[in-house]
């Protein structure tokens, strides 16, 4: 690493109370305070200096090798939600270690980071392409994510993707979000049924609505403080497990509370089609409005 503002560590160093343990890196500069797992490329924690963490993270969090993290930013690819075939839940890229690229600080004191990870025989046999995925991690004030996936062969790849980001919100029946007025969503927890976002959206019980069509920009105000997301993902996932997290064993009763799920995404119906020799790139920048 050719930055003295990066360390590689065991996750159990920062978070001894999480069931296992993982390398992680820590992005550590004058503007912020960053930490990253390497399996799944995955963001565990963004605190701008002066503030709070902006993520939240699981107290039964799980960070095992090839498990998927309760925590930060899960990177959903190359499909979003259950596979037909029963292939891994949000697809197999948070569940295999990725690679440290490029390492370096730049002129304005932030820190980029960036991560790669490449097709294998294991990889191919549930998503018949080559590829190469990289995300390219930006910490300074705020935290800039660039995903890009190109593919490299086996023809046109059918592609989803979401940053699934937890923000970390203090009690999620007290945050609003906003920027997704007259938006269509998908009610998931009302049979699909299609619905327009009235006003600013809040949370009471369980909740997963799926919008569409999304503006760049949306906004969650909470008691644990005020956040912006700008993103040119089309969709925006809003989820929370409501009383149901008592029976995921690594969130548990009562533990919804703390985060809301606002995460852009391209997926269902406003998937992408990557033709061979092509890439897809998005990009996605948190702040936390002062």
């Amino acid at each position: 690493m050719n930055t003295n503002a990066a360390r590689l560590c065991q996750s159990s160093e920062l978070f001894p109370h999480f069931d296992g343990s993982l390398p992680v890196i820590v992005l550590d500069n004058p503007l912020s305070r960053t930490v990253v797992a390497l399996q799944g490329a995955h963001v565990l924690s963004f605190t701008p200096a002066g503030g709070k963490d902006m993520l939240w993270q699981s107290p039964k969090a799980v960070m095992k090798k090839g498990q998927p993290i309760r925590a930060g930013i899960p990177l959903c690819l190359p499909w979003f939600g259950p596979h037909p075939d029963g292939h891994p839940l949000h697809g197999f890229a948070r569940l295999l270690p990725w690679a440290v690229e490029d390492l370096q600080t730049l002129g304005d004191g932030a820190t980029r980071l960036v991560l790669s990870l490449a097709d294998s025989a294991a990889t191919r046999a549930m998503w018949p392409h080559a590829f190469a995925f990289s995300l390219e991690i930006v910490v300074g004030k705020a935290l800039t994510l660039t995903l890009s996936a190109r593919n490299a062969g086996g023809g046109e790849a059918r592609f989803e993707f979401a940053f699934h980001t937890y923000f970390n919100v203090g009690d999620v029946t007290k945050a609003a979000v906003t920027g997704l007025e007259g938006c269509t969503y998908e009610d998931r927890e009302d049979k699909n049924a299609r619905k327009r976002q009235d006003g600013p959206l809040g949370v009471a019980g369980t909740t997963t609505k799926l919008f569409f069509d999304t503006p760049a920009v949306q906004q969650i105000a909470s008691p644990a403080g005020t956040y912006r997301i700008e993103s040119d993902c089309r969709c925006r996932m809003v989820w929370n497990a409501g009383d149901n997290d008592r029976n995921v064993p690594d969130l548990g009763a009562g533990n919804h509370r703390g985060y809301l799920c606002v995460e852009p995404a391209d997926a269902t119906e406003r998937a992408v089609a990557i033709a061979e020799g092509s890439s897809y790139t998005t990009t996605m920048t948190l702040s936390a409005v002062k």
